[in-house]
């Protein structure tokens, strides 16, 4: 849906949200992309599938967003996402997934996001790092967790990632930076990484998570 997109703002390869249409990555070592509302926010809309009464929940705020953004005085009521409904839009068809992710999962504390994916990385990376001996994590299919710290305060979202494991085992810092370095910067832009600072288009101006929501204020 084009609201959706107007809320997370747009991205070209090499630069920050905001210009050329988005096509984002969940690599979650790029970690929401890297997981994370991030995930929520990096994604482009898909088609029309089976969906549920979330989802539908979903869908309207996110319309509401986008249309209250685009006012010439947009109202400052509140707006509150439930990790079921940003799961069942992840899930249901509300965003295209990259190649390779699935199952993923959201959930959240204050101010931090637990991620939760399969990941395929020899179709999310086209077997670009099967001949990368330094990259040799980063291929084969994994089941994929992080947690990251996130906000949004004046208009700006900010994502840290604190830890990433793969079935189960932490990677090194130093190896999701390569990795992020390497693959995900040159395509998605220097939004994506261990540390992430984006704008937040549609007036948005914070967006505080707690236990398993989030509540979306705008300006």
């Amino acid at each position: 849906m084009k609201v959706f997109r107007s809320i997370v703002g747009e991205c070209t390869s090499g630069s920050p949200l905001t210009r050329g249409p988005f096509k984002p990555s969940f690599g979650l070592s790029g970690a929401v992309v890297l997981v994370v509302a991030v995930a929520f926010l990096l994604a482009t809309t898909y088609g029309e599938q089976r969906r549920s009464a979330a989802f539908a929940n979903a869908e309207r705020k996110i319309d509401w967003i986008g249309g209250n953004g685009r006012s010439e005085h947009p109202s400052n009521r509140p707006t509150v996402l439930t990790a079921a409904e940003w799961n069942a839009y992840l899930n249901e068809g509300g965003v295209k997934l990259p190649e390779g992710v699935t199952r993923v999962q959201l959930t959240s504390d204050p101010a931090v996001v637990h991620g939760d994916a399969e990941v395929d990385f020899d179709r999310l990376t086209s077997n670009r790092t099967r001949n990368n001996p330094l990259l040799q994590l980063f291929t084969g299919k994994h089941h994929v967790t992080a947690t990251a710290q996130a906000a949004a305060v004046k208009g700006v979202g900010t994502v840290h990632v604190r830890s990433v494991e793969f079935d189960g085992v932490k990677i090194p810092e130093m190896a999701l930076e390569y990795f992020c370095n390497r693959y995900l910067r040159p395509k998605y832009g220097n939004a994506v990484g261990m540390d992430s600072h984006f704008p937040l288009h549609s007036h948005i101006d914070t967006a505080i998570l707690g236990k398993d929501q989030v509540t979306i204020t705008q300006r």
